[in-house]
């Protein structure tokens, strides 16, 4: 069976993309400030039948008990996962490849390995980075009641102390969203194996 399809060439890279025959999750994760939400809304748009899962609305369905995620002592965090889980099962099992977006060290991936192994999908872990200054003036630019102001960095610099292989990073500081995008679809760097 023939793994790839070719879906176009990019007018403004010159070079066929491939799309994976199988289905796709995408992991979009980095820092708040880097454009997790607008590149996975845009990637998902990008593909045929998609599904964007903003695993933040997911977490704070939990309204009684509520904890922010870096106060959580793991109950919420293992519910979030088992709920992200069953939406991206769900999905892949109608033929949507997934998007998702929220902060996921390289230790959460367990969440999704079964997903991966069982389904023979493609799991591709993104982590979306910028430098701190730019961190700052995008985290400036949110609504009021959405700004992290030093939390931002702090996360940053979580991402930054995880060691992270380099071969899933993508610093997004000086890069188009269009850009960003289809690097992500291409790259077969980002595929957790």
């Amino acid at each position: 069976m023939e793994r790839f399809m070719l879906i176009g060439l990019s007018k403004e890279h010159n070079e066929v993309i491939l799309l994976n025959k199988e289905k796709n999750i995408f992991i979009i994760t980095g820092p708040c400030g880097v454009g997790k939400s607008t590149i996975s809304h845009n990637l998902a748009q990008t593909l045929d039948k998609s599904s964007h899962i903003n695993a933040d609305l997911i977490y704070e369905m939990v309204v009684g008990g509520y904890v922010f995620p870096w106060q959580d002592d793991g109950n919420l965090t293992e519910l979030l996962w088992s709920n992200v889980s069953a939406l991206a099962f769900n999905y892949i099992g109608n033929n949507f490849d997934v998007v998702i977006d929220y902060i996921v060290f390289p230790e959460q991936l367990k969440y999704l390995e079964k997903l991966r192994c069982e389904y023979n999908i493609v799991l591709k872990y993104v982590v979306l980075m910028a430098n701190e200054d730019t961190i700052r003036i995008r985290d400036g630019k949110r609504a009021p009641e959405e700004i992290m102001g030093d939390r931002a960095i702090e996360v940053l610099n979580e991402f930054k102390d995880k060691e992270i292989d380099s071969k899933y990073i993508l610093d997004t500081s000086d890069k188009s969203i269009e850009d960003i995008v289809l690097e992500i679809k291409r790259a077969k760097r980002f595929i957790v194996e």
